[in-house]
């Protein structure tokens, strides 16, 4: 009996010891790899260094790869792209079978080309190369790589998921860390807190290294569905004019207006008319939203995406700090939210805004001051907490608190279907 019981205590301390071992973070084993490379212009510790500032890049050749080996078994890899290739495969080494074969690379998977971050889980390969299959010469680049052993993937380690087809809230924001400096709290309240359906988008990513920034920021946020880049070149201009000539006025209404309609928002919420303290791109992109609340909804207007995806009437549209404070919208980013473990929605953009280190010690002069961005985050000369009713077709709000006041539950996608003739 004493023996018996003894066994089962041993059985019952080896399921608890597996249970914990089961429930352990994956280590990350990048710095114990081997890096090779096609090209040897840069060096590959820029790829694995933890600076999404500095970055590996190939030269513009056909089928640029980097390989890697480890004695450790690798079970999960980690890509931030600087130029994600049209096509790329994950390939590993064959095990020569006969003595004098030589080992081969072979496709584990496919890769994702929808994404600039993405992760893979693997078998415990100890071989790998990323290979891209795109035909055309072209270049390679990482801002960072990461490789992991055995184990539960950080949660740092960004899994997105395809763009809401279905916004309930569509936040537009010129480039990347405008969502957190005058947004304030409202992506993660509405996106983590209350799981609506959430897409964010920016006109201008303004280099590769802004865009991994804006994806870490957006991930910290609680964002999952991949957000929207137009593309556009950060280019700084006074008013919104001159903004429009640099990028031209059409490509960017005709951008707008096919988000509109792709994405079907209920509700749109942007900058400020004036531009918050100024900049030309905060009040082009409040115009544009503008504007794109009724092209959007003329099947006549840029007829290609109404054909695609049929016109889309936005039921409300709010501006940054716009209108009087009687009509206003108020919000109190102080709150702690439970999805992000009690943090405020404030607390958690300062921590996303954090990680934008290319904006470190970035200032702009408000009221004739030169004021850190960092310290605007916060809402002080801009409060980030107002907002005005712009535009509506469900009457005005009556409680001043809720972008999606009366607006349905979670509405459905409405189905474009294009009419052939007779």
């Amino acid at each position: 009996m004493r023996k018996w019981i003894g066994a089962f205590l041993a059985a019952l301390a080896l399921c608890c010891f597996s249970g914990a071992a089961l429930g352990e973070e994956a280590p990350d084993i990048t710095q114990q790899c081997v890096f090779r490379t096609c090209s040897t212009q840069w060096r590959p510790a820029q790829m694995t260094d933890g600076k999404y500032t500095s970055y590996w890049e190939s030269n513009k050749i056909r089928h640029p790869w980097i390989a890697v080996t480890s004695e450790t078994p690798i079970h999960g890899l980690y890509l931030c792209f600087r130029q994600v290739p049209a096509s790329f495969e994950i390939q590993t080494l064959t095990q020569p079978s006969e003595e004098g074969e030589e080992p081969e690379w072979v496709t584990l998977m496919p890769g994702d080309t929808r994404f600039q971050h993405s992760f893979y889980e693997l078998e415990g390969v100890t071989s790998l190369r990323i290979y891209s299959t795109q035909e055309s010469s072209h270049k390679l680049g990482f801002n960072e790589v990461f490789l992991f052993g055995e184990g539960e993937i950080p949660g740092w380690v960004q899994r997105w998921e395809p763009t809401e087809e279905k916004a309930d809230i569509l936040f537009f924001s010129a480039h990347p860390d405008d969502e957190l400096i005058f947004l304030g709290g409202a992506i993660p309240t509405y996106a983590a807190e209350k799981g609506k359906r959430v897409v964010v988008a920016y006109l201008s990513w303004s280099n590769t290294t802004r865009r991994s920034e804006a994806l870490n920021g957006l991930w910290t946020l609680g964002v999952r569905h991949y957000p929207e880049f137009g593309g556009f070149r950060d280019a700084y201009s006074n008013n919104a004019k001159d903004a429009y000539k640099a990028l031209g006025k059409d490509k960017v209404l005709s951008w707008v207006t096919e988000l509109y309609r792709k994405h079907q928002p209920e509700v749109v919420v942007t900058h400020d008319l004036n531009g918050e303290y100024g900049h030309g791109q905060h009040k082009m992109m409040a115009d544009a939203a503008i504007q794109g609340y009724d092209l959007a909804a003329d099947p006549e207007k840029y007829s290609d995406s109404a054909q695609k995806y049929g016109p889309w009437q936005v039921k409300k549209l709010y501006l940054h700090l716009y209108g009087d404070e009687t009509n206003q919208t108020q919000f109190d980013w102080n709150i702690p939210l439970e999805s992000l473990g009690g943090k405020t929605g404030i607390e958690i953009a300062s921590e996303a805004y954090a990680l934008h280190k290319t904006q470190e010690g970035a200032k702009v002069k408000i009221k004739g001051k030169w004021t850190l961005l960092s310290v605007e985050v916060t809402g002080e000369a801009f409060p980030n907490t107002t907002f005005g009713l712009y535009a509506s077709q469900v009457g005005p709000d009556e409680t001043h608190t809720d972008f999606l006041e009366h607006i349905e539950e979670n509405p459905p996608r409405i189905l474009y279907t294009e009419t052939i003739g007779e």
